[in-house]
């Protein structure tokens, strides 16, 4: 059989199939190739992103363990410094807390005398005639749980004697003191 090139269905499938061809050529030279370099840049768009998501993620992780110091250490600094603030406490209230010191602290209360209260510029002073008696480091004790306590207190004319000893205890005092309380109004 003899293929003519002048029939027109021949023609036809000829041009049909080089137009086809034409067609995925162009396809995957121009359009498929714009579309993956497109992925491309997006995939490495997205990788740097990821990588900046990552790296924001710990600095805010480090940011949050150091804001997390400055709390802890502003809290610190709060709390000495709130010592120093007066406060609102009751006569009543200072006294029991002397005596639960002293008594904490292995100390014998021996007076305490509570002194007519004065009132200063901005603050209430209650005072109280304080002896003690016990061992003499006991009074150290004593003295740092005062200065634990959130309020303005002050200790004046401090007397301390030795008492003789007794059963092996070179160490026992008598002190006397005045114990000051400021407490805002």
């Amino acid at each position: 059989m003899a293929v003519d090139f002048r029939d027109p269905r021949l023609l036809r499938f000829i041009i049909g199939i080089i137009l086809l061809g034409a067609l995925v050529f162009s396809y995957f030279n121009f359009f498929a190739n714009s579309v993956s370099e497109e992925i491309a840049d997006r995939e490495q768009t997205l990788e740097m992103k990821e990588l900046e998501y990552s790296q924001l993620q710990g600095q805010t992780t480090d940011d949050l363990a150091m804001m997390g110091q400055r709390i802890e250490m502003y809290n610190q600094e709060l709390e000495e410094l709130d010592r120093f603030l007066p406060r609102q406490y009751g006569q009543e209230e200072i006294l029991e807390m002397l005596t639960d010191f002293a008594g904490g602290s292995g100390l014998q209360v021996v007076s305490l005398v509570p002194m007519a209260p004065v009132v200063d510029s901005e603050y209430q002073i209650y005072d109280w005639q304080i002896t003690l008696t016990g061992r003499f480091h006991r009074l150290g004790v004593f003295f740092d749980q005062l200065t634990q306590q959130p309020m303005m207190s002050s200790v004046t004319n401090l007397q301390v004697h030795q008492l003789k000893a007794a059963e092996g205890k070179f160490d026992n005092i008598e002190t006397t003191f005045t114990f000051s309380a400021y407490i805002q109004p």
